[in-house]
């Protein structure tokens, strides 16, 4: 859970996953593209204790006992990428920057988040005759 909410990376990604250098990199994605992503300094001490791939259907099991044991049985391994994009929008990250980190080929998949992005769209206002002559 935390791998895919620290790089949005989906789980059939993050079972194709390489670590090369200080990034995961990920060869076939889901739009066809090659894409690199910074690996995040809270997730580098955990990778180096990871000493196999487990199965998808391991890693789904744990999820479904991490969430449970959490009270969120709703919660579903698919909803960390978009809590990713959620934080990165909240934190003044540009749509583009989001799409790119979440392997979106088109700005239209990425558009979704723009309604979290009020902070940016209120700067964005704000500078409005603010024009030096």
């Amino acid at each position: 859970m935390l791998i895919a909410f620290y790089s949005g990376m989906r789980l059939a990604e993050v079972l194709r996953v390489k670590i090369w250098n200080d990034a995961f990199l990920l060869e076939d994605t889901k739009n066809g593209e090659r894409r690199v992503i910074p690996i995040h300094f809270k997730l580098k001490r955990y990778i180096e204790h990871i000493p196999i791939k487990p199965a998808r259907s391991t890693i789904q099991k744990w999820i479904r006992i991490a969430m449970r044991k959490c009270g969120h049985d709703d919660l579903h391994f698919h909803d960390m990428p978009h809590s990713a994009a959620s934080e990165m929008i909240n934190a003044g990250v540009d749509l583009h920057t989001v799409g790119g980190v979440l392997g979106h080929k088109s700005a239209q998949s990425t558009k979704r988040y723009s309604h979290l992005a009020t902070k940016t769209l209120a700067e964005a206002v704000a500078k409005i005759g603010k024009r030096r002559i």
